[in-house]
């Protein structure tokens, strides 16, 4: 009997151990639904709204109902939504959305989410079906845990922070999921809750103590060998350089510290979403990256997919083909280009002003017209799309859907200086002999490196730690 047991140890010993299963986890972002119920297509209020936006606001329902078929023909064992999961945290929007994703849950599929900064106690919560829109319920903190409680927040393995509404969980086994919650919706006001104004911040933060608690779970999580990846609807790294002054409120605040101390955690990988961007962003040191998908309900329609194969978990890229709203998508962000101009020229107009003002003083003493010469960032921003429309057209569309492209960001830089030059010559064209020297010193300098680190993902360009991060297809290590 002996002999037979040490024979069967030693033929299983001969057979090769079986790879672990690997576990997909379909990822999206800011879903962005407006329940039908809620307006009108031809209602005047909500196509004004709808005109304005960079995402299809009326085909939401649509999209995300594909969304959901895609998904359910690939069949991860993990869906994760990282925040912005309604247009403006209508109660109906959220109910509605909960329809879909019982879908995937009724085909075995476990759902993850966490709140953006459009979901809870949102003031602007509307329907469109009267003259003026009208006000919706919007949902609070803990309503938002209860109409999501399959999807993460009340599962078995859910480990709750009472901070804030992040949570931790092991959907599959020997995987932790730290759902943080970046949101300051508690700072909200809403008339129609008895405040006397209606007040709505986006910007982003974690609680010290909500880190501290993320930091535990995470490295509880490590020690007992398993793996941990974050979600976060606020960027936690910046995903051009400049991205935290520019557009500070997209950015988690203190986020330096924050990504060294979940990299200290073991925390190597987060998925956020927030600018609807698909991009990914490394650390100075390369010890946590940053996954941002763009938003499901806008051109180009991304859902990306993270296997975890042993220690490593490989990134892949989707964008689905719904053509007919493939163009009316690229309209739609297109039509927003002057809008995201108005946010950089609003950021660097103190510095423009000084700088304008001394242009004029010194051009007056020459006798030049100074009229023509931007008074205002309006002013600036009317000048600068009706000579830059293209390239920025272009830079907008190519940082959105993400990718690799230095070729075509030199040819962007390139239009975008010949631009400059002749806006210049046209407004001071007694000045011609001068212009080109002064773009090349002071313009490019300060647009170069942005586009760059934009559109072929250099981050931390010019810089010792300066790496390039593909944006659809890249593996990181768990360990």
């Amino acid at each position: 009997m002996k002999t037979l047991l040490c024979l069967i140890a030693f033929v299983m010993m001969a057979i090769p151990a079986t790879q672990a299963q690997t576990t997909r986890i379909a990822l999206l972002s800011d879903t962005h639904l407006l329940a039908p119920e809620l307006f009108d297509r031809d209602n005047t209020a909500f196509r004004t709204m709808a005109s304005t936006e960079m995402r299809l606001v009326e085909h939401s329902d649509e999209i995300i109902k594909a969304m959901i078929d895609t998904i359910l023909t690939v069949k991860p064992q993990l869906v994760a939504i990282t925040g912005d999961l309604t247009h403006n945290g209508e109660r109906a929007s959220h109910l509605r959305l909960v329809e879909h994703l019982r879908r995937l849950r009724q085909a075995g599929i476990t759902v993850l989410v966490i709140p953006g900064n459009h979901d809870i106690s949102n003031p602007f919560a509307r329907a469109f079906h009267a003259e003026k829109p009208e006000y919706v319920p919007t949902i609070t903190r803990d309503e938002f845990a209860d109409i999501y409680a399959d999807m993460g927040y009340a599962l078995r393995t859910t480990v709750r922070d009472t901070a804030s509404l992040s949570y931790a969980c092991e959907p599959v086994d020997g995987l932790v999921v730290l759902a943080l919650d970046s949101n300051r919706d508690e700072e909200n006001q809403l008339i129609a809750r008895g405040d006397n104004r209606d007040r709505y911040n986006s910007a982003g933060r974690l609680r010290p103590e909500t880190l501290d608690w993320a930091c535990r779970q995470a490295d509880m999580a490590r020690r007992n060998g398993k793996h941990v990846v974050a979600l976060m609807h606020h960027h936690l790294l910046e995903h051009f350089d400049g991205e935290a002054r520019f557009l500070p409120n997209y950015v988690v605040g203190d986020n330096n510290h924050i990504a060294h101390t979940l990299a200290d955690a073991g925390v190597k990988v987060i998925f956020t979403g927030h600018l609807h961007i698909t991009d990914a962003a490394a650390s100075a040191d390369r010890r946590i990256t940053d996954i941002a998908t763009g938003t499901a309900t806008s051109y180009p329609f991304a859902i990306r997919f993270a296997d975890v194969d042993g220690n490593a978990l490989r990134i892949t890229t989707s964008f689905l083909a719904l053509p007919q709203y493939q163009e009316q998508g690229r309209r739609q962000i297109v039509q927003g280009v002057p809008g995201v101009a108005n946010m950089f020229i609003n950021r660097l107009w103190s510095r423009i002003a000084s700088r304008r003002a001394a242009l004029v003083d010194l051009l007056a003493d020459e006798n030049v017209d100074t009229t023509r010469i931007p008074a205002s960032p309006k002013q600036l921003n009317a000048l600068i799309f009706e000579y830059m429309r293209q390239p920025l057209t272009e830079s907008l569309l190519m940082f959105s859907r993400g990718g690799e492209r230095p070729t075509q960001a030199q040819a962007i830089i390139g239009t975008i200086r010949d631009s400059a030059i002749r806006m210049i010559g046209d407004i001071l064209p007694t000045q011609a002999e001068h212009i080109i020297p002064f773009v090349d010193r002071n313009l490019l300098p300060q647009v170069e490196p942005i586009l760059r680190s934009a559109i072929e993902d250099r981050n931390h360009f010019g810089t010792p730690d300066e790496s390039a991060t593909h944006d659809h297809v890249l593996t990181i290590p768990l360990r």
